[in-house]
């Protein structure tokens, strides 16, 4: 067993290095570069919204990175490890499915050069084309990366309350 002053020089240790590490990564963005990071990935939830909405799961699912690190967990539970597991929800999508979301009070923190986070309330609608649907809402995390092509989703969590009927 440790004796106390051990642990706490290491804790102390520990500590330090993780504020020097995050100072670091934060003296490298310059503000100019966070607001750049910010509209980026602002442009990435805003394009989910708009291909979402109009059913164009293609174009939806060149949001999310191809990534071995990918992970979905809902309420919990992981949902799914891959990209491939998100094309397989999509294509299980009803023809003339409709989805829309809105964020609202989006925080969107860069912590490092082509790395950011969000956290957003959400709310979603589903609609498909016999009238037909449910909503749900709740907070939304997610880890965006930065790719040649864009912002893209590595891993988010999205927490609800519970789905209600329209």
């Amino acid at each position: 067993m440790l004796s106390r002053s051990i642990r706490t020089a290491l804790t102390l240790a520990v500590g330090l290095t993780a504020t020097a590490v995050t100072a670091a990564g934060a003296a490298e963005i310059s503000a100019a570069r966070a607001t750049a990071i910010r509209q980026g990935v602002q442009a990435t939830l805003d394009a989910f919204c708009k291909l979402s909405a109009a059913g164009q799961w293609d174009a939806v699912m060149r949001l999310y990175a191809d990534d071995p690190r990918f992970v979905w967990v809902t309420n919990g539970a992981v949902v799914s490890r891959s990209l491939d597991e998100i094309r397989k929800h999509f294509a299980g999508t009803p023809a003339g499915t409709r989805v829309e979301t809105t964020y609202q009070d989006t925080e969107i923190t860069p912590l490092a050069p082509g790395v950011a986070t969000v956290l957003t309330h959400f709310e979603t609608k589903s609609t498909d084309a016999k009238g037909g649907g449910f909503h749900f809402g709740g907070l939304l995390t997610m880890t965006l990366v930065e790719r040649g092509d864009g912002w893209k989703i590595l891993d988010g969590h999205a927490s609800s309350p519970g789905r209600r009927e329209p």
